[in-house]
């Protein structure tokens, strides 16, 4: 959701998100203690300072609770990518016990298969968008297996272990094309930067005897809020941003295939 109209390095995104909350924070500061003196928290007791604790801590562990799970996701999506090139590989080296014309057949559209996913198949992950050739070209795979006719027990049992693969293979593409999409929903990333300037505000109502101390204290509230937000933003959508996931499991099984075929 948020820089989505540029890709901007990591470096280059926290460098942006620390400036704009670190800008905000003082502006923050500026006008509550320009213009709201007369509500500027003063309570030196224990009241006070369990008070001054409670927003932050609470805060800290709700963005906390979200990067972990969108962490945890980006992971997970980046496992599913990795274990369905492994079934691909899979598929192309089964396709050995396969006879002569189909093994040939196979291996060579699984081998244009993979180039079609890493050339014109991701870059429209990026964009959300769903790549209806890629889905021709594996119907056309699943046509092979299915119209073959095994002539003994031996190739029975190896043509269901094909089956089996290619099924898993499907189930494990479907996952991937449909985590291609912003992990964090609107209304929670809308929830988040509220309760971001919310705490900013917070902070801001406190009276120092430095307000230079207390510029640098808003300052560092807001840099901490905005190195969350880097992590939320690089972590949110699998398939998008400086963090995006890449097709290189795909691209080894490709170099794989060629050292095979030598």
């Amino acid at each position: 959701m948020i820089l989505t109209f540029i890709n901007p390095s990591e470096l280059t995104l926290l460098l942006i998100l620390l400036l704009i909350h670190v800008a905000s924070s003082l502006v923050i500061l500026f006008i509550v203690q320009k213009y709201c003196s007369w509500l500027n928290l003063r309570d030196g007791g224990i009241f006070g300072t369990i008070f001054g604790n409670t927003m932050p801590t609470l805060v800290g562990v709700i963005f906390a609770f979200v990067t972990i799970a969108a962490w945890q996701n980006h992971n997970s999506v980046g496992d599913t990518v990795s274990k369905e090139a492994h079934t691909l590989f899979n598929l192309y080296q089964i396709l050995d016990a396969y006879p002569k014309d189909l093994k040939i057949d196979g291996q060579k559209q699984l081998i244009a298969y993979t180039q079609e996913v890493i050339n014109q198949e991701w870059p429209k992950l990026n964009d959300q968008q769903f790549n209806l050739d890629t889905s021709k070209q594996l119907d056309q795979i699943n046509f092979l297996f299915v119209n073959h006719k095994p002539s003994s027990f031996g190739e029975l049992a190896m043509h269901n272990e094909g089956l089996r693969l290619l099924s898993t293979y499907r189930d494990l593409r479907r996952n991937r094309i449909e985590s291609a999409k912003s992990f964090i929903a609107k209304p929670l990333w809308g929830a988040l930067i509220l309760s971001a300037y919310l705490l900013l505000i917070y902070s801001a109502f406190f009276k120092t005897r430095n307000i230079r101390v207390h510029s640098i204290m808003m300052a560092l509230v807001g840099g901490s809020l905005g190195v969350m937000f880097f992590l939320l933003t690089i972590y949110d959508n699998p398939f998008r941003g400086p963090s995006a996931i890449e097709p290189i499991p795909f691209q080894r099984i490709l170099h794989s295939i060629s050292i095979l075929q030598k």
